[in-house]
């Protein structure tokens, strides 16, 4: 035999071996998965964004993992997500049958309050991402800031559930690095109240995801009734092409790098992950369901009916975002802490 046939030869066992592995890693997730009942915990309440996203994916999640398990969703709201990723890190059982919609702010808590954080956020592994998130910092018909350059001349109150909430830390950080004139009202028990207080007068402004609040108040925002101001993450959303990103208006190197770590939470989006140790077997199935299911045309006709946007991207995507938030320089994370009032 010449030595290219031996060469074909050989390729051809691998080729053969390597299709009977990958055969026999599906089969073994779907002997996992069959009959199981797979959890989704969530961070966040049962009546929020993150509630609509994972009810959107388990109602046709199990049809595309193999084995079809049933799917569903369990609430543990609390400390903005902390809690729900302390709980998968160390409590949740490490049999496979749990899996995470963790909060996108889940990687920029950790740098900024590692003292009170209990997960290590390096430790998971992400099975796909449904929609980036980014805050839109978003005011009402009538106030006195209508564009975002009126940010600079005029003083704005903006609703937020706390000072060290996404929405407060985003607002002190355009105040110190920026030159927003931007006032705190705290204490809004959630984002619907505050846009409730908002179109009642009570306060000029809110932030919150722009996927949520189009899920809930978009006629409000075609009628004119609320306006959206300036953006926060690492590109303009789709649908918000004309709407500047908060890092647009950093002019110095300590403005660029405090507002590239507040947006670095975007990308993660409404994701799922899985806790540390996840069967690497078992998350490949996962995360090619994931791919599957976003591209279900009943899920896509289903979503868009209520106005959910998907704009998936693979769970391998978040590796490379989640490296470059955790290397983020000490010393531009102490900047962030005390502009957004950690040491105080």
């Amino acid at each position: 035999m010449t030595l290219t046939r031996l060469s074909m030869a050989a390729a051809t066992v691998a080729a053969l071996a390597l299709g009977a592995a990958s055969g026999a890693r599906a089969d073994a997730a779907e002997d996992f998965f069959k009959g199981k009942n797979l959890t989704i915990i969530v961070g966040y309440g049962e009546s929020g964004g993150y509630a609509v996203y994972c009810r959107q994916l388990t109602a046709y999640f199990g049809k595309h993992i193999p084995g079809n398990p049933n799917v569903v969703c369990q609430y543990m709201p609390g400390q903005g997500g902390v809690k729900a990723a302390s709980y998968l890190h160390k409590v949740a059982p490490k049999d496979g049958s749990v899996l995470g919609m963790l909060s996108d702010y889940a990687a920029v808590a950790q740098l900024m309050q590692p003292e009170k954080i209990k997960y290590e956020i390096r430790d998971f592994k992400w099975v796909g991402v449904m929609v980036p998130s980014n805050p839109l910092l978003t005011v009402r018909k009538g106030a006195k800031v209508q564009k975002p350059e009126d940010l600079f001349e005029h003083e704005m109150t903006i609703g937020v559930t706390g000072v060290l909430a996404q929405s407060g830390i985003n607002a002190q950080l355009m105040n110190k690095f920026l030159g927003t004139k931007i006032k705190l009202i705290a204490g809004y028990k959630s984002t619907g109240r505050v846009a409730l207080a908002m179109e009642q007068g009570e306060v000029d402004s809110t932030m919150s995801s722009w996927i949520s609040l189009k899920a809930r108040a978009l006629p409000k925002f075609e009628a004119g009734e609320f306006l959206p101001l300036v953006q926060v993450g690492t590109q303009r959303a789709k649908d918000l092409p004309d709407v500047p990103l908060m890092s647009e208006f950093a002019k110095d190197k300590q403005a660029k790098q405090a507002t590239a770590l507040a947006s670095a939470a975007a990308p993660f989006g409404r994701s799922v992950s899985v806790m540390p140790g996840y069967p690497a077997h078992l998350l490949a199935a996962l995360r090619k369901s994931f791919m599957a299911t976003m591209e279900d045309k009943e899920f896509r006709e289903t979503a868009k009916k209520r106005n959910i946007e998907i704009d998936p991207a693979p769970g391998e995507s978040l590796d490379a975002v989640l490296a470059s938030v955790m290397s983020t320089p000490p010393e531009v994370v102490r900047l962030v802490q005390e502009a957004a009032g950690f040491k105080k």
